[in-house]
């Protein structure tokens, strides 16, 4: 019989398509890693996945799209039956959001969840959208909240929210409360893409891609606001915690700035018996955007 420990590791690969990645995601190293799908691919007698030497990225043979719908059902199986055997009367619903969201936002709620609900069992996955969208997909997730909409079969979305950016400054600057672009230098900017069409408007507005850090999530960002003169465009989804931990200054851009909106997904098609854990979870992910 395959080790549970090896469909995960496979699943993991599948998901990020990427070993590096994967790794991380399972606090593992990348030799580690490289060595349990070897193995995984000695016991089905299949080459499951196409590597490159040299490159991180990975693709999937034929077989390997094959055994990843029996690794599939397999997670599904050993999903139900670890919530019979150790969560009586527990319902587990999953959450993937975007980092800024998990770390922020929605932090009371989860709180709030499990001090009232002891019958509900939070899964939360911080992740892009483009990955929560797989996820979703994959059946991996009953609830995705993300920053772009795209056509998913079997899945449906709303919005939620719209987030304002705000520039974000170390606290010793002579800023006002409003700031016009040319009074920042693009040099000193921590940066985050947030979107296709916030990129568009932010290189019109700093062309040439002169910042001094890009951070790829907006936990990483306060860190590095420690200098004269650095700042940071953030969503407003942020300001809550940045405030009660940090004393950096807020300010509004002079220009318009493209609104970044908020989508809630949700499986079409649910299982009975997890339908009224689904909708205390679906009110209030609701109530907290509102």
């Amino acid at each position: 019989m395959i080790d549970n420990e090896l469909i995960q590791t496979f699943l993991s690969v599948v998901e990020y398509r990427n070993m590096t990645a994967a790794a991380a995601n399972l606090f593992t190293t990348q030799s580690n890693l490289s060595k349990q799908i070897k193995q995984l691919e000695k016991e089905t007698g299949v080459q499951l996945l196409i590597r490159r030497k040299g490159h991180s990225e990975v693709s999937l043979t034929p077989a390997g799209e094959e055994f990843l719908k029996t690794a599939r059902k397999w997670q599904e199986v050993m999903k139900e039956f670890d919530n019979a055997v150790n969560a009586e009367n527990v319902t587990e619903v999953s959450i993937g959001a975007l980092d800024r969201l998990n770390c922020f936002t929605l932090q009371d709620f989860y709180r709030k969840i499990m001090k009232e609900h002891k019958e509900i069992r939070l899964d939360c996955h911080t992740r892009h959208s483009k990955e929560i969208y797989a996820m979703m997909e994959a059946q991996k997730l009953d609830f995705g909240i993300v920053s772009a909409l795209y056509p998913v079969f079997n899945i449906t979305a709303r919005i939620i929210g719209q987030e304002r950016m705000y520039v974000v400054c170390h606290p010793d600057n002579d800023y006002g409360p409003l700031i016009r672009p040319e009074e920042l230098d693009p040099e000193k900017e921590i940066y985050s893409r947030w979107s296709d069409e916030f990129e568009v408007w932010h290189d019109h507005l700093w062309p040439g891609r002169k910042y001094r850090m890009h951070v790829g999530t907006s936990v990483m960002a306060p860190g590095y606001l420690d200098e004269i003169g650095r700042w940071y465009l953030a969503p407003e989804s942020s300001l809550h915690s940045l405030k009660d931990h940090y004393e950096f200054t807020f300010h509004t851009l002079s220009v318009e700035y493209p609104v970044s909106k908020l989508y809630l997904l949700e499986q079409k098609h649910v299982r009975h018996e997890k339908k009224e854990a689904l909708e205390i979870i679906k009110n209030g992910i609701i109530e907290t955007f509102r």
